[in-house]
């Protein structure tokens, strides 16, 4: 095969992952340089969502905080929320749906019967 842009690029993701995913799907391709275009787009999606999730934690950071009395942490790190996430996802048409977990509110994990609703 003759050399081609795709084996310039550094790729993240691997050849064969791509192309398990692609035989689950029922595309079978010999052409090697059409699974990594595949990876390609799958790497720059994947990185779309990363960037456009970093953006919406930084937003929710910067937002004002309501109670005065509450003082804004020294620590500067940012954490990444299933939030973040999901807005990022919506913005490019993926619905995410993910179960509520304890720390997300008060009322996970107690019974349905004694949630505030």
């Amino acid at each position: 095969m003759p050399s081609s842009v795709f084996d310039s690029v550094a790729r993240q993701i691997p050849d064969e992952l791509v192309e398990h995913y692609l035989g689950r799907s029922g595309f079978h391709c010999p052409d090697l340089r059409l699974t990594r275009l595949v990876a390609v787009a799958a790497q720059k999606f994947i990185s779309d969502i990363a960037s456009d999730s970093l953006q919406h934690c930084k937003a929710r950071v910067a937002a004002p905080v309501k109670d005065n009395k509450s003082k804004q942490p020294k620590d500067r790190r940012l954490v990444l929320t299933m939030d973040d996430l999901s807005k990022a996802l919506r913005e490019h048409g993926v619905n995410l749906k993910h179960p509520e977990y304890f720390a997300d509110s008060p009322s996970a994990g107690m019974a349905p019967s004694t949630r505030e609703e």
